[in-house]
């Protein structure tokens, strides 16, 4: 037996023990032609708050702003401002509980508002890292790339949640939710 083959079978059910383990908190149950889908308050919340303190020091990144031009920073603006306003809407849906049911109008519109906001996040900003510092080298582009990368993660599973056919996470060795929230918070600390 080829000793690769099995490291690589190996690599597949842990990455796919990773992506049950991750979406534990997360329920799909299905009666009759009915989906309902649960969603855990504190993870959306973490991964949202992760995802727009990313975007807000991101885009205050001299070789990020540079490269996005004066149009795509402003429209970069608008959408953390709504994605901030869409946390919001989603913890005042919540209240004070631990999981939500996504079926729920006032979960559904507050969290797919989410979901819109971090796909902009996702096409105007880390687009705009992985492109650039491809050309690039330097600590500041390999901590932005580094956060751009667990931001990235962090919105698959965000996706992922309410995605009943399954976790498609983008990065070949998927991240750890809490050290992808990791990276970015070093990112934040760290940028001037």
């Amino acid at each position: 037996m080829n000793p690769n083959l099995s490291r690589r079978s190996l690599l597949r059910a842990g990455a796919g023990t990773l992506a049950a383990g991750l979406l534990a908190a997360c329920t799909t149950t299905k009666s009759g032609t009915t989906t309902t889908i649960t969603l855990n308050v504190a993870e959306v919340v973490d991964y949202g708050n992760a995802i727009l303190s990313f975007s807000s020091t991101a885009i205050n990144v001299s070789f990020v702003a540079s490269a996005m031009g004066t149009a795509n920073l402003a429209l970069a603006n608008t959408v953390i401002a709504s994605l901030k306003s869409a946390l919001t809407a989603f913890q005042s849906a919540a209240g004070s509980s631990t999981s939500v049911s996504y079926d729920s109008a006032s979960v559904k519109t507050a969290f797919d508002s989410i979901l819109a906001d971090i796909e902009k996040v996702d096409t105007l900003i880390i687009s705009t890292i992985t492109g650039t510092a491809t050309r690039l080298s330097s600590n500041v582009v390999s901590e932005a790339k580094t956060a751009a990368g667990a931001a990235a993660t962090l919105i698959d599973l965000l996706k992922a949640m309410v995605d009943v056919s399954g976790l498609r996470l983008r990065s070949a060795a998927p991240v750890d939710p809490d050290a992808a929230i990791g990276q970015i918070a070093v990112f934040v600390t760290t940028m001037p």
